[in-house]
């Protein structure tokens, strides 16, 4: 480990050999439903920023449109409008996004970096605040959208 990193056990390498066969398709899926939610929180009141290369608001969209051909990934950071406790409550009211630290997987995840993250220095100054990453799966676009609003309503903000 010391003298080479990490190495996969042949079965392993053979799983990711195996899923990257569909990896085209799944991230056409990604992008589709990904830019569905993200108009759906570019157009919410509960919503202080989004950022989504996908959107014509993103300040690198003309950028992004050039090289992202084929969609603009399954990743949205956005914040929504409230002090700490909202945001968490906002993350305990989800039913269908799972609020994980790890991203990009085939479900729905979340995560919540607060204003004391260590990672903000690292991004533009609007998420200095504080802001969720969620990287979308390949559920339907309508039920992840539903889920943030029954969040939404449920922690007063839509």
């Amino acid at each position: 480990m010391i003298n080479y990193g990490g190495i996969l056990s042949p079965f392993n390498a053979w799983l990711i050999a195996r899923g990257l066969v569909t990896v085209p398709i799944r991230m056409a899926q990604h992008s589709r439903t990904s830019i569905e939610v993200a108009r759906f929180l570019e157009g919410s009141p509960a919503v202080r920023f989004i950022w989504y290369p996908g959107l014509e608001s993103h300040p690198q969209h003309e950028r992004a449109k050039a090289i992202m051909r084929n969609g603009y990934s399954g990743m949205i950071a956005f914040d929504i409008k409230g002090d700490e406790e909202t945001h968490c409550r906002f993350l305990d009211q989800l039913k269908l996004i799972t609020h994980a630290v790890s991203l990009g997987d085939s479900e729905s995840l979340m995560v919540y970096y607060d204003k004391n993250s260590d990672k903000l220095p690292h991004y533009p100054d609007v998420f200095h605040q504080d802001f969720f990453r969620f990287s979308v799966g390949l559920e339907d676009p309508e039920d992840l959208i539903d889920d943030l609003s029954q969040a939404f309503k449920t922690c007063g903000l839509g």
